[in-house]
């Protein structure tokens, strides 16, 4: 049976583009022949300093979306990154299995030292995503584009340590199957759909109302041509209303096309909404319906199965190097 690894980070209330980019798609996962670890990588978002109250929050409410979006438990342990020390532990030793100009190198890295500064947490952040992939041994890691070169470095630090010390690690491939849509934001198509506050009309949270939802896509940025088509270069904001409605409706991008040929950009927009507004609903309401206690005994009990897997591959990586 392949194990599977994937996280989440708790930056602020889940949207469409985690639901669909993601979520959707460990739903999936979740039910197929597989081991899935799914983690509230909370460790990760200290890299943009979030304040204490709101990251407390963001991890519950994150649990709790992931509980309400229909993943199958019986073979998924969903848990919190900062809950198991092993994933910070292996980090540490992975860390010298990796050259500091590979992560010097890494896009994410010359991205967000912008806004956030050269600290070394965000340089050694691929470091702790290793860290997350290995510590379960997964097989495969569902990641987008702009993870596959943190996914790629994973692979080179695994391979290192299994030249040195023995085959521990299995080398993770990116999941086979298609992966989840990438939205972008509804306001401004350049970018990806956003947590932050300062894109909150480009963005449909999952717990938006109906009406809010509606006067989003409303004012969702199109263009002048009234002309429903894919093109990503040329029709940015068509073409993420076509990524959305396929995405939900498990459609091809063309289907969608032809299906709405002759609608006009104010129709369109309409139906994408209702299209969403169905999706979230009901997740909406399973999230209001799962109590605290109810996501505390489901923590307890995933922190213990995800700790058995951690124990085990620590007691061997430390036999490995002759520190156990």
């Amino acid at each position: 049976m392949k194990t599977v690894f994937s996280g989440i980070q708790p930056s602020g209330l889940v949207h469409l583009g985690n639901l669909l980019g993601a979520i959707n798609n460990w739903v999936k996962l979740s039910n197929d022949e597989s081991k899935n670890y799914f983690c509230i990588v909370d460790l990760h978002s200290l890299t943009a300093m979030p304040d204490k109250t709101s990251l407390k929050t963001s991890i519950r409410d994150t649990l709790k979306v992931l509980m309400a979006s229909g993943i199958n438990m019986k073979n998924s342990v969903i848990y919190v990154q900062s809950d198991l020390k092993e994933h910070a532990y292996l980090s540490w030793i992975l860390s010298n299995f990796c050259q500091v100009g590979e992560l010097q190198r890494m896009t994410q890295f010359k991205e967000k030292s912008n806004s956030f500064g050269t600290h070394s947490g965000l340089l050694t952040y691929p470091i702790l995503m290793a860290a997350d992939i290995l510590i379960h041994k997964a097989n495969e890691v569902p990641v987008g584009d702009d993870q596959t070169q943190h996914l790629e470095l994973t692979r080179n630090i695994a391979d290192r340590f299994n030249n040195n010390y023995g085959d521990i690690f299995p080398i993770p491939e990116k999941t086979s199957g298609k992966s989840g849509a990438r939205l972008m934001s509804l306001r401004h198509p350049e970018n990806k759909m956003s947590k932050s506050s300062d894109d909150i009309n480009g963005t449909i949270y999952f717990n938006d109302s109906k009406d809010s939802i509606i006067k989003k896509f409303k004012s969702s940025v199109t263009d002048s041509q009234n002309e429903i088509k894919y093109d990503l270069e040329s029709k940015p904001g068509i073409s993420n209303l076509i990524e959305i409605y396929s995405a939900i409706n498990a459609t091809e991008l063309k289907e969608t096309e032809k299906q709405f040929q002759d609608f006009r950009y104010g129709d369109f927009k309409l139906a994408v909404a209702e299209t969403v507004i169905n999706y979230l609903e009901p997740i909406a309401e399973k999230f209001e319906e799962i109590s605290d206690s109810e996501v505390d005994s489901a923590v307890e009990n995933n922190l213990k199965l995800a700790k058995v897997s951690a124990e085990l591959t620590i007691s061997e990586i430390e036999t490995a190097l002759g520190i156990d």
